[in-house]
């Protein structure tokens, strides 16, 4: 077996690590496919195999398939920009923000797949895509994550280029994105799942947990089936992605935008060959309004109650009788209101605020930078005013609710 191949060339790398000098060129920790570790650095790209180099300066081709989906990833990365042992090796694979707004975001290819684990008698089956880790209860097979995985890794993608700069990252002590998949609703259910839900990011576990229905994947006896899953489970995976790929800003940003900002994701285009379209960005904010139940003309909630509103107050909304739409789509609009229409449409004055509310430590340091990047003097009637001048340009009449559909203000966040 492959594995147990790799697991000699482990032991013999561990062993010179163990008589190396200390390194003094920048180090990358290589995982294999076992799980074992070793610190290098990159050389090159040779054919199939990546060339590392040991502290002790001792070189070595690795097989890449002998490597982790995360660190074939990488290797590719440094081979295509031309990185050797002269210059230093980023820490991640990540690509940086792009300048201004893509026209389009997609992957080259479907994203290479790893078996890591099937075992039928502990019913555990894990397979790595570039940045994801998938754990079933079922077999699935390397092809059929490959298929589903683009979404995954489409959304990574774009969370990564958006010019946001946001840095997507796992959680702290991972290596790699997590997602648990279900063959049955019931076992999804159980771990905290959402009645109806296609999905959901549970940050506390550091997981986002999927029914297999909604990546289009049936279990028929003992064997898997592929069908199309709807737009609308595809939607809502690509919001709770996109909470996932923002796991270490949840704490920091308000409640509106961290809904809106994956709202806006899930908004745009996107089709299963892992292609998100930003081209015609008014189009698809009007048909997202449209699906919200707004159409050419859309009620928010009252622009100070939304900037304001508590965690308390969104999730009592999602209860019977609640303005849960109303919330949602409204951080929707006022996200895509400061992404593109505010001042110049560059969303600088929202990037200037991540940049400031990154490292806060207060909700009261978040809502300071809220009125010098967000308000920048102006009330929020002034600010309402704008929105609806602003969306109307965008092919949405815009009015406004009485304040007060979510109760009271209990935070100043």
């Amino acid at each position: 077996m492959k594995i147990r191949q790799f697991f000699g060339v482990f032991v013999t790398f561990l062993t010179l690590l163990l008589q190396a000098p200390a390194a003094t060129a920048v180090m990358h920790s290589w995982t294999s496919t076992d799980g074992r570790k070793i610190e290098a650095s990159f050389v090159a790209l040779e054919g199939s195999g990546v060339k590392i180099r040991m502290a002790n300066g001792n070189t070595f081709t690795v097989p890449l398939d002998r490597l982790s989906a995360a660190d074939q990833s990488f290797a590719k990365a440094q081979g295509a920009g031309g990185a050797s042992t002269s210059s230093a090796a980023p820490e991640s694979s990540t690509p940086a923000a792009s300048k201004t707004w893509p026209r389009t975001v997609a992957l080259d290819e479907k994203p290479a797949v790893t078996v890591v684990k099937e075992d039928a008698e502990s019913h555990q089956f894990i397979y790595r895509s570039p940045h994801y880790e998938f754990q079933c209860d079922s077999k699935l097979g390397a092809n059929v994550v490959r298929e589903f995985g683009r979404m995954f890794e489409a959304t990574w993608l774009i969370n990564c280029l958006l010019p946001l700069d946001l840095k997507p990252r796992p959680e702290k002590l991972r290596d790699i994105f997590l997602a648990r998949l279900f063959t049955n609703k019931t076992d999804y259910m159980e771990a905290g799942g959402m009645q109806g839900s296609a999905g959901v990011y549970m940050g506390a576990n550091k997981a986002l947990m999927v029914p297999l229905s909604s990546l289009g994947v049936q279990m028929v006896g003992n064997r898997v089936s592929l069908a199309d899953s709807s737009s609308g489970d595809n939607a809502t995976l690509i919001h709770e992605i996109t909470h996932q790929m923002m796991n270490h800003w949840l704490n920091i940003i308000p409640v509106w935008y961290c809904e809106g900002s994956a709202e806006y994701v899930c908004m745009l285009d996107y089709n299963s060959n892992g292609r998100f379209s930003l081209i015609g960005l008014n189009r698809q904010l009007q048909n997202y309004a449209g699906r919200r139940g707004g159409g050419k003309g859309f009620t928010m909630i009252d622009l100070e109650e939304l900037m304001t509103i508590d965690d308390e107050r969104w999730a009592a909304a999602l209860g019977n009788g609640g303005f849960a739409n109303e919330n949602y789509a409204s951080a929707c609009l006022l996200t895509y209101f400061f992404y593109h229409v505010d001042d110049k449409g560059d969303a600088a004055h929202l990037i200037a605020w991540l940049h400031e509310i990154e490292n806060a430590q207060n909700e009261e340091a978040v809502a300071a930078a809220t009125k010098k990047h967000l308000l920048r003097e102006r009330s929020y009637a002034q600010l309402s005013e704008e929105v609806k001048k602003g969306l109307r340009k965008e092919g949405i009449d815009v009015t406004f609710f009485p304040a007060g559909k979510n109760g009271a203000a209990t935070s100043t966040k």
